[in-house]
Formats: C-alpha cells, structure tokens, sequence
C-alpha cells in the first residue's frame, strides 16, 4: 500500500474565529504502484488540502495517513524522515512559479536530487533524464525558466519533481490555462511517464472530458467529503454529478441532446470526438 487515510479531517482557522473543515472523516486506500487517479470536486471541496496529506505537507487535525509504512498524525512524530516520504510522493503545485526559483531551468531541476544529497554530476545526470521525460531537449537545461511559456513552464516543474524518482506523483490542476490542444499533450506526457514507469499518478482537475478520456480511477470530494471513488465511467452513468456541481463530458452532452432532440436510439457513453462521430454515423447510416 502507498497511501492509507484513515478517518482523516483537517481544520483551518477561519476569519469567523471557528475552525474551517476543509476535509472530513476521509478513508481511502492508494496503491504504490499501477494506478491512474483522478481528484475532481468543485472549487473548496478539499482536492488541494487531500493532496498535501499525501506527502505529509500538512498533517491531519484528526485520523491517520499511512505513507509507505509512516503514521502520520497531528504530532509530529521526530522519528520519521518527513524528507524521504517527500521523496517518494512528489507533489508538483498548481503554479509553476510556486516551484521554479533558481536562475537557470538545469539548476531549477537539479534542486531535488541535491537536496537528498546526490552528487553534482550525478544530479546534473538526473536533471537532463527528467527533462526528456516531459519532452523537453538539453537546449532548455542554460534557460531562464521565467522566460518560458506557460506550457513549458509546467513541465519543467514537473520535470523537477521526476528528477527526484517518486513512486507516487501528484499534480495539482496541471493543465490548468492550457489550450485544448496543450491540455491533451500533457496528459498524454502523464499517461506515457504512468505507463512506462509503472507509476501511480494522482491529478487534481475540473476538466471532465479529460477525467473520462484518461482516467481509470475517480475520486469526488464535496465539501470536504468523499462522495464517490469507482471509476469514470461508473460516475457518469450515475446520478450524482449534478449534487456534486459537477459536468458531463461534452461527447455524452452532445450525444444526450442528439438522443433526445431527434429520439435517435444512440449510445451516449462515448469517451472522444472520433468515437462520437462514429456513433452518429452509424445511427444516421441506419435511419
């Protein structure tokens, strides 16, 4: 097991003088290996504080998250190396620039490996690896990062957290801000670094068409609340999206309106454009 959490809440303090549940009562199981999550929940459901459990960023209020084998709870426990669980479960923040600090895009990278006292050279090594895993060359490694574009940004933040070697990767809205175009290239980039690595990969997103296109695994807080965790397609057959302010993909919006409008016997339930368009030339080809 990877991740446990056991009956987990996390409070913060509120403007109000009362405490904030951002999470409540959480238990859910995460393998170390072979899984491809999605974190979905509207805007203050919990997806960020739930992420930050993961690699002991925060500790919980109350319950336990199990990581690798460590406990943690709301004491501090001196005995655990928070810094290897760091190290094992990478969480790359929303904003690239929340991570990206140093003067060139090499150095940036290599922070990682050095801070768990792996050498230079061998860091410098691990840093050009990591770039090529997010399909960057080593003509980026000499460049500013705060002179890259948006997109390229993200993956140098990613690139960053690979460089490290976690089992466990989490993302937070990475392809926020991103065109169509952009948001299929890098979750194709997260899908390719899942499958050939064996990597668990965890990705908080709002994007509904990628949650079903990509995703073998849904996990739906609201307010604060587990509410389901099965995989995309059961989500979308059932009937809690609307209670849980989420969205369907726009190929089952659109085949739902055509079924509907023209009483067309038609499967809605399919994941990309292509599979669409072939559904609705089959049912016309029919008529």
């Amino acid at each position: 097991m990877g991740i446990r959490f056991k009956e987990v809440s996390h409070e913060y303090p509120s403007y109000s003088k009362t405490m904030y549940k951002a999470i409540q009562n959480i238990s859910l199981d995460i393998e170390a290996k072979d899984e491809f999550i999605a974190l979905v929940g509207h805007t203050g459901s919990g997806k960020s504080t739930l992420a930050k459990h993961m690699n002991a960023l925060i500790f919980p209020t109350s319950g336990t998250v199990e990581i690798f084998g460590n406990e943690i709870t709301k004491k501090r426990n001196k005995k655990i190396k928070y810094n290897n669980i760091r190290q094992k479960v990478g969480l790359v923040f929303q904003f690239p620039e929340y991570q990206l600090f140093e003067e060139t895009v090499e150095k940036d990278i290599m922070f990682g490996p050095l801070n768990f006292k792996v050498s230079h050279e061998e860091a410098k090594k691990m840093a050009l690896s990591a770039l090529n895993m997010v399909g960057l060359d080593k003509s980026y490694l000499e460049r500013n990062p705060f002179n890259l574009s948006g997109g390229e940004k993200k993956r140098v933040s990613v690139a960053g957290i690979l460089a490290i070697d976690p089992e466990i990767l989490v993302l937070d809205e990475p392809t926020s801000g991103l065109d169509p175009a952009g948001k299929h290239i890098m979750m194709d980039l997260f899908r390719e670094i899942h499958e050939k690595t064996g990597k668990t990969v965890i990705i908080i997103t709002h994007d509904m068409d990628l949650v079903y296109q990509y995703f073998n695994r849904v996990i739906v807080l609201k307010d604060g609340e587990l509410t389901f965790d099965g995989s995309p397609d059961a989500l979308f057959r059932s009937d809690i999206l609307e209670s849980n302010h989420l969205d369907l993909p726009n190929t089952i919006k659109t085949l739902k309106f055509l079924k509907d409008e023209y009483k067309l016997d038609i499967d809605i339930y399919k994941k990309t454009v292509e599979e669409a368009a072939m559904e609705i030339n089959e049912v016309m080809s029919d008529e």
